[in-house]
Parts: structure tokens; sequence; C-alpha cells
């Protein structure tokens, strides 16, 4: 039993198969032994072989009467004994000598032990049956002995390896606990059940190990496929960036240009006035009350600037008014702070393996928290109405440029064209005289960050967008010099806290880069609400 645990799998199931023979040989010398013994039944000493047939209603030593009958009778003396068969169809009797003279004779040619008295096997087919059937057991046994013989000189020569590799498994554990031979570890061969207790148990703790790697391995083949996915979009995107600052630079030349020739136009107009002035001698250049007592250039210079204090006096008197109206409408209409908008848009979700124009549709949602009330009044105030008039409704973003993303009254019309302030949807903001706001209104404490709202133009609406990047420096005061009044600056009202992932997703859809970023493919906001009596936790980066 210990061979046969040793024994490698395979060979146990061979080894169960090829036993099989064992147990045939055992049932066959079994039978035999009992066909044999059916016929040693004593013969009594008062009975004839008939009548002992008779009185059993059945053939000599059990078998049918209707069989050939196998009988007993005496020669002349014991040693002459003679058997007699009666055959089935001649009704003969056949003699047949005893195998030897008297008992003793007799035990000697059954060869085994047949007592005085009993009646010996038949000498003719069945003992050549008999015959043969030893020889072929003797045969089998001999195949089977030396077949065996080799299998155990073959495990024998197993167990000796596997001694010695347990040993030198051994030897590494105690010189190193975390390390084991990897000819032990990686065997193929030696299953954890056939070696030590200590060995066993870290092959065991190995398997499992190993079980956890692969599948930590699948799950960092599957992030690396991610990062390289998006490694790619980054790409498209630096790629898509070069170019945005390759078109910056040509327009930062054409801009220094533009200020160049207004600087010498500037200098013209400061040349004419002066020539002007000195003609007229000072008088009715800038009529009415004080002008006439202005008899140089500086001292008109000091008239003009006490003139544009008061009228700056005058419209910090309006911007005041104006917000103070905004709170007081906003929290009539809306409520009280903080503001939210929810606004769903629908876009093309990016597939590598097809054309944009295939791209499935989706839709996302963004979450706008609004500035604090008394910060920007008006520009909340305006967007809010904006969005309870339902005014954004069907627009569309239209430009993804490196710095920011924007919406307005836009209709795409095919890839990279759009027809700008569509009628039907800038009918809407100029009914409900919420086209532009009234002045460009800006608080220091709440600058262009990133992800925050700015509106576009000058002045600002309908048009907003969404800062990419920090835009604190070119869209706050001073930034946008290309405007008359270049020391305004865009008003910044709000900011995204939910659907930062999907402006990264617009990121995937392609634009003209030399239209400034236009979106090639339809990009529309389906509603916009405001989102009473919910609150919202900004989302990281």
């Amino acid at each position: 039993l210990k061979f046969f645990q040793l024994m490698p799998i395979q060979d146990q199931k061979q080894t169960k198969k090829r036993i099989i023979p064992y147990l045939t040989y055992a049932l066959a010398t079994h039978t035999t032994t009992m066909l044999r013994s059916r016929g040693n039944r004593v013969q009594k000493a008062s009975e004839s072989s008939d009548q002992q047939a008779d009185s059993s209603g059945s053939g000599y030593a059990g078998y049918p009467a209707a069989s050939p009958m196998m009988g007993v009778s005496r020669g002349n003396d014991d040693d002459e004994r003679r058997f007699t068969w009666t055959g089935y169809n001649d009704g003969g009797t056949k003699a047949f000598p005893a195998s030897g003279g008297g008992a003793a004779r007799g035990r000697r040619a059954s060869g085994a032990g047949i007592r005085e008295g009993k009646v010996p096997a038949p000498k003719n087919g069945t003992r050549g049956i008999l015959m043969s059937f030893a020889l072929i057991l003797v045969l089998f046994l001999g195949g089977t002995t030396f077949h065996y013989s080799r299998g155990i000189a073959r495990a024998t020569q197993e167990l000796q390896a596997l001694e010695r590799r347990n040993q030198r498994a051994r030897r590494d554990a105690a010189r190193d606990p975390d390390a084991l031979d990897d000819d032990v570890v990686g065997s193929n061969e030696m299953p954890s059940d056939r070696l030590g207790g200590d060995a066993a148990e870290q092959i065991e703790s190995l398997q499992r190990t190993q079980k956890s790697l692969a599948s930590e391995t699948s799950s960092l083949t599957a992030k690396i496929n991610s990062i390289n996915t998006n490694i790619k979009g980054m790409e498209t995107q630096l790629e898509a960036m070069e170019k945005d600052i390759n078109s910056y630079q040509l327009e930062s030349v054409t801009l220094k240009e533009k200020t160049q020739r207004n600087v010498d136009k500037a200098n013209e107009y400061k040349t004419l006035f002066q020539r002007s002035f000195t003609e007229s001698g000072g008088k009715k250049i800038i009529p009415g009350k004080g002008t006439e007592e202005a008899e140089t250039l500086e001292q008109l210079e000091d008239l003009v600037e006490r003139r544009e204090e008061i009228l700056w006096e005058k419209i910090d008197d309006l911007v005041e008014r104006i917000e103070q109206d905004s709170v007081r409408d906003a929290i009539m209409t809306f409520g009280n702070p903080p503001y939210y908008v929810k606004m769903t848009i629908e876009f093309p979700m990016a597939d590598p393996e097809k054309d944009p124009s295939e791209w499935q549709r989706t839709q996302g949602t963004l979450v706008f928290e609004l500035a604090p009330l008394e910060k920007m009044p008006h520009a909340v105030n305006f967007f809010l109405q904006q969005i309870h008039h339902k005014l954004w409704d069907g627009c569309a973003f239209v430009i993804n440029a490196m710095h920011i993303l924007q919406a307005g009254p836009h209709r795409h019309i095919k890839a990279g064209n759009y027809e700008a302030n569509a009628v039907d949807l800038m009918d809407k903001f100029l009914k409900a005289e919420l086209d532009k706001i009234a002045f460009q209104e800006y608080h220091e404490d709440y600058p262009h960050a990133k992800y925050t709202l700015g509106l576009a133009g000058r002045p600002g609406g309908p048009d907003f967008y969404i800062n990419k990047i920090d835009n604190s420096v070119n869209h706050g005061p001073g930034g946008q010099d290309h405007h008359d009044l270049h020391e305004e600056a865009d008003p910044c009202f709000g900011k995204l806290i939910r659907g930062k992932r999907v402006i990264e997703e617009l990121s995937q859809v392609p634009v003209d880069h030399a239209k400034g970023g236009l979106f090639l493919e339809t990009v529309t906001i389906v509603n916009a609400v405001i989102a009473y009596d919910e609150q919202f936790e900004e989302e990281a980066d």
C-alpha cells in the first residue's frame, strides 16, 4: 500500500487496471477447486454407484441424471478399479483404467491428495483445459512479475531522486526561507502531495501566490492597455496643442503689428490735435464751460481728466444699482444661493476602429455651481434667467480650443461648418433681452481658474465658455487688449463641479485647428435646468 501511494498518479491508474488479472487468477483457482471437490463425495460401503446416483435423484456427485453418467466398478482387486462413462448417444459404457494401483497411487496420480474412496478428476478434456489454463496463468504471472520488477526499479530511482530533491529544497529553505529551488517549485512531474511536509506547504503557498500574481498580471495588463489608449489620446492632444501654439504665435505677431499701427495712428491723432489746438487758440475744442479757460494743451488735458472722473463715478453708480437689482431679482425668482445648473449634452463617443462620422452618439451631464451672489450678482442672475427661459436648449458647443470649450446659439451644418447665431436660436435670446450683459462684471476673488465659466465678447454674451486651463491672466483685466477697453475682463460667474470626464471625452472629438478648433462633429446641448433643492460635491480633477 505504501508503494502504491508513492507511485505517480498515472501509474496508479495503470496498476488498478493491471490488478484485474490477479483477481481473475484467484477466481479461476477457487472455481477449479470447487469443481474438483464436487466429485469427491465419499461412497458409502452399503451402496453401489448406481444406488448412490439414484438416491440423490441426480447423476454421480451431483451431476444431473439426464447427463452422461460416470460410475465406479471394481475389477478383480483394489488395484484394478475401473471408471466407467456412460455416453449420450450409443448408451454404451466405456471403461478407463485407474491412474495408479490402489489408493496411494490414486493420490499420486491426482496431485491433489485425493483420499481413498474418492473419485479422481477425469483425465481427458477437462484435464487438458485445466492444464492449458494453468500454463496461461504461469505465463501471465511471469510477464506480470517481470513488468512490476521493472516498475519497482523505476519507482525506486524516482524515490531516490525525490529524496535528493527534497533534501536540496530543505537546505535552500534553511539558507533562505523566502526562496525555493525553481526545479522543485516549477516541476510538473512532482505533485505537492508526494513531497515532504515543509516542501509541500511551500509549493502550495507558491502555487497560490502564482495564481494571485496571474490575476494581478491580468489586471495590470488591462490597466496598461487603458494607459496606452490614454497616451495615444494625449499624443493627439499634444499634436493639436502644437498646432494651436503655432497658430497663437502667428496671431501674436499679427497683434504686435496691429498694436504698432494703432500706436502710430494715436501719435498721428495727437499731432493733429496739437495742430488744431494751436490754430484755434485753444478755444472750442471741447464745448462747454471752462474750455475757453484752457490756454495750453496741458490745461485741456486736466479738464478732460476731471470730466472723465465724473463720468466714471456715474458709471460706478449705475453698476452698483444694477448689481443690487440683480441680487433682489435672483433671490425673489430662484431662492437663496447657492445655485446649481445641470446641462445635458449629446456628443459622439470616440471609437478608434471607426470613422468619426460613424461614432455612436451618447449623452453626458455637466453640473455648474454659480459664483457667490455677493461677488458676481449681475452675471449670475443673467445666466440663471437664460436657463430659466430654456434659451440654451438646442444650442451647441462649437469651439474646443487648447484653452477653452465654447458654446453659443449656433447650429452645425457639416464637418467644420456652422451657422453662427442661427436665426431661430438667436431670436429667443433677443426677445428675452438676455443676449448681452449690461457691463463687464468682474471680481478679483473669482478669477478665470481651470474649469471656471466665462462670458465671451464685449459686452459679454450670449456665448459662454469653460476654461480648460488657468486663464486668469489672458481673460482677466488687461488680458483682452484687442478690445477698445482692454482693461476690462471677461465675467467669470461659475465653475464646473461635475462632468470633468465628459470634457476629457470631448477632447477626442476631431476639430479643425485652422478654424480655431471648430468641432467637426455636432456637440448639442439637449437641455439645461436649475437644480433646485440639490447639493453637489465637487469631483476631483
